[in-house]
């Protein structure tokens, strides 16, 4: 009814603002009131009316107020609400108040969705031993994967081979088929898994019928793994539209997901540029600037690890 009618908007306003200043009645109201409705109370409000430099405003305490209640909400529904407001120009004098609340609703919801573990799950955990949630499984995974990375780059066995076939007759070395890659690494996995009574298996089955390049499970959770070589053509993409968007979303991963990278090395053949800038120059760079593509809420919840098979100069 009030919308597009910046007088009837203003109505609404000092009505709220009126009822906000009296007892009770209006914290009740707006603790009932649904994420849409958040969502459109500031978008219609936060329009009209923008910050006071009097902090006691009452108009611009009642703004505030509904942020507040929205970033409050621990569910998916209100992170995109938060970022659909924050993407409209309209609301920009309200730009840094929408992104503390942002920040506000990223912390409630990791400690909403958080499993905390029991007493003897924690005498595991710190024991070193089995995971006690999604969480603790991606960390293990990640660490699991890092000494891999570093035993394939330093180790006295030239692990890196694996990732090649090799050149015969004159031949140039190329490296092998990505699932190729994916199964010489799955088998490192599962033996420094294995003493935590973790499995590894290929091709995880997520929702929509998609499947992960490898999955990571143990007791109900698990964390799907994504492979990609430094030459493939989604490279920069797959992050976003594969890991996050398609296999995080189980229940059992709990948001949580790693993304793996083979350094095939620097040249054009082997790495694939981005959509703007230059190609980068190691497998350290790669991995920091993948880690950059993520927003400030996926970083706690998506590991990336690219490892280094390049050839030797």
């Amino acid at each position: 009814y009030v919308a597009g009618s910046e007088r009837r908007i203003r109505h609404l306003v000092a009505f709220m603002a009126n009822a906000m200043a009296g007892e009770g009645s209006f914290s009740t109201l707006t603790a009932r009131l649904d994420v849409s409705a958040l969502k459109l109370l500031i978008r219609l409000m936060a329009a009209v009316y923008h910050p006071a430099a009097e902090p006691f405003d009452p108009r611009s305490r009642l703004i505030q107020h509904i942020i507040d209640r929205l970033a409050f909400v621990p569910t998916p529904d209100s992170t995109d609400a938060l970022k659909a407001l924050l993407d409209d120009e309209a609301l920009h004098s309200w730009r840094s108040a929408l992104l503390h609340a942002a920040d506000q609703q990223a912390a409630a919801r990791r400690e909403d969705e958080f499993g905390h573990p029991d007493l003897a799950q924690i005498v595991e955990m710190l024991a070193n031993r089995r995971p006690a949630n999604a969480a603790d499984l991606a960390a293990l995974t990640f660490d699991v994967l890092t000494e891999i990375s570093r035993n394939i780059r330093d180790g006295s066995t030239n692990d890196w081979c694996q990732y090649w076939n090799q050149a015969k007759g004159g031949e140039p070395w190329r490296p092998k088929h990505e699932d190729d890659c994916r199964d010489a690494l799955l088998s490192d996995l599962r033996y420094g898994l294995a003493p935590f009574g973790v499995d590894a298996a290929p091709e995880g089955r997520y929702a929509d019928k998609k499947r992960s390049d490898i999955s990571v499970s143990f007791g109900g959770i698990n964390v799907p793994v994504e492979i990609k070589k430094s030459s493939h053509r989604n490279l920069w993409s797959a992050i976003g539209s594969q890991l996050i968007a398609k296999y995080t979303r189980d229940p059992g991963a709990d948001g949580h997901g790693i993304y793996v990278v083979f350094w095939l090395g620097c040249d054009p053949e082997h790495c694939q540029p981005p959509e703007s800038g230059q190609r980068p120059k190691s497998a350290a760079e790669l991995e920091d600037r993948l880690r950059a593509t993520l927003a400030p809420e996926q970083r706690h919840l998506i590991g990336v690890r690219v490892i280094d098979v390049a050839r030797p100069a």
